[in-house]
């Protein structure tokens, strides 16, 4: 009987799996192909030949998946919901939160992307289901989850699952006062470091005078932001507070919208509705206390694939506009919600980024030894879209920004 229960769970964790793929499959397939696209993701794809990255851990699970960051991204972002399932089976709120993280635009948009969001929120998952289980497993898990800030600090405000169990808090706070570096531009920010120097971009590089206001002005944020982020599911999650009996729980049901005000008062009117995204997703599980009905669960998560599709197609078609040399697939655009994917397109890539790859192809073949390679400055320091490789392949070069 034992085995039969454990082959069923298996079962449905392998299909949950398969269907997170296909869609994260889907929405890379939208956004075509060219230079590589995501925040920092040419970088990132470098350093794992040159070495210099910030975040260390991201680098290396790179160099465990081929060097890849896309892909790297489109297998974790489809492990989490299968984390994001077993973790909520393990705390008594079902798996609905794994299905719904399957479609969700918000979890489906960093799991297409090349960046570190989706793998740093990996690490906090599988260390929240491994602080489930009893005894030295609480700390262990609360441990590997605060490890997330070697990946991406963008995934810390998922470390709220880890309110559920308690002393896994312990192990977290261990971790992040080891690795205490990765999260300095919170705790000793350089104003002029940009954000990798400061996370109080909303309060000019420092800690707000009044933190009553700055908190506020988050809510503002979150009440104004984007139909298709769908942000409403951080108050709905906290509806789990009055249908549980474990405290535990029912606070940490409160942690994601909590969260979610914390990285808007931060960033303010800098903010991205992606940076959002670790603080809506591990709301999703709460759900699970909502959806009592296997019926309007499966309805929810179908219907979550047109906003979804709406902020795919929007960023292919925009992508398609600004850099015309990659090869985007022609597909209609889904044009409701709305969505601003200028903001998205300049936070991953630059106009005529993949002419810029394919112009650092051919002058490292041709340029002469030695020689400077001299481009202007572009916002972000994204002339590394013909520097990064250009450095990877012809390493004698030197390359200068004017």
């Amino acid at each position: 009987m034992v085995n039969v229960t454990h082959t069923e769970e298996l079962r449905k964790a392998i299909s949950l799996m398969i269907v997170a793929l296909l869609v994260r499959t889907a929405g890379g397939w939208l956004l075509g192909e060219g230079a590589v696209f995501g925040p920092d993701g040419t970088g990132a794809e470098a350093a794992v030949y040159l070495g210099g990255h910030p975040y260390p851990l991201h680098i290396a699970m790179l160099r465990m998946f081929g060097g890849d960051a896309q892909n790297l991204s489109v297998l974790a972002g489809s492990f989490n919901c299968v984390l994001l399932w077993f973790w909520g089976r393990r705390v008594g709120l079902g798996g609905a939160g794994g299905w719904l993280a399957a479609a969700f635009p918000l979890s489906v948009l960093p799991g297409t992307l090349a960046a570190g969001d989706a793998p740093a929120l990996s690490v906090v998952l599988l260390g929240a289901v491994l602080a489930t289980y009893p005894g030295i497993f609480r700390v262990l898990g609360g441990a590997l989850a605060g490890i997330c800030v070697m990946v991406k600090p963008i995934a810390l405000p998922a470390l709220v699952l880890l309110i559920a169990r308690p002393m896994s808090l312990l192990g977290a706070a261990g971790s992040l006062m080891t690795f205490n570096q990765f999260i300095r531009p919170i705790w000793a920010p350089m104003p002029d470091g940009g954000i990798l120097g400061t996370w109080w971009v909303s309060s000019q590089g420092q800690p707000p005078d009044n933190l009553l206001v700055w908190f506020v002005d988050g809510v503002s944020h979150l009440v104004h932001a984007e139909l298709w982020a769908l942000l409403w599911v951080l108050p709905f999650a906290m509806l789990c507070f009055f249908r549980v009996s474990d405290h535990r729980i029912r606070v940490a049901s409160i942690g994601p919208l909590f969260a979610a005000t914390v990285v808007a008062a931060l960033f303010g009117d800098r903010l991205e509705l992606r940076y959002l995204s670790s603080a809506v997703v591990v709301a999703l599980p709460f759900l699970g206390a909502v959806f009592t009905r296997s019926l309007v669960l499966w309805g929810t998560t179908v219907a979550l694939i047109w906003p979804t599709a709406a902020l795919m197609t929007q960023i292919a078609h925009m992508r398609m506009a600004m850099d015309p040399d990659a090869l985007i697939p022609d597909v209609p655009m889904v044009s409701h919600p709305s969505v601003d994917a200028r903001i998205i397109f300049d936070a991953c890539s630059t106009e005529g980024a993949t002419r810029l790859r394919q112009m650092a192809f051919q002058l490292a073949e041709t340029a002469p030894q030695g020689v400077t390679i001299v481009t202007d400055a572009r916002p972000d320091g994204r002339e590394g879209e013909l520097f990064w490789p250009l450095m990877v392949l012809r390493p004698d070069l030197k390359v200068q920004v004017r």
